[in-house]
């Protein structure tokens, strides 16, 4: 399926920097609706002055959802400028998910690593 990279807007102050926060998606049709198969929502801080500052870019995973086992799971959550909610073990398990993910995303040639 085709990856969606979407830049779901707006400016969110956090501890690390402002951040943004983007969508990664696959979507499939389901009786002429759009199913996410999965969707997840990342929060983006880019403090980097050079693209190769690493070590600024901080990328969380907020939310997972997959649209045909009816799962939608929030771990972080933020309103009118800070963190409303924080569950640590979904949290965690965001992350798990996010890392193999992104390792499915780059064996299927979506991103390329420059050498």
């Amino acid at each position: 399926m085709p990856l969606t990279i979407e830049n779901m807007g707006g400016h969110f102050p956090t501890m690390w920097g402002d951040g943004l926060f983007y969508s990664l998606c696959h979507y499939y049709e389901q009786q002429g609706d759009l199913m996410q198969d999965p969707e997840m929502c990342f929060l983006v801080v880019d403090n980097r002055k050079s693209l190769s500052e690493f070590e600024k870019l901080i990328i969380v995973p907020c939310s997972y959802q997959n649209a045909s086992l009816g799962i939608y799971e929030e771990s972080i959550s933020f309103m009118s400028g800070r963190t409303s909610i924080y569950l640590p073990i979904m949290h965690r398990q965001h992350i798990s998910f996010a890392q193999i993910w992104m390792g499915n995303i780059l064996q299927q040639g979506f991103i390329g690593i420059e050498s």
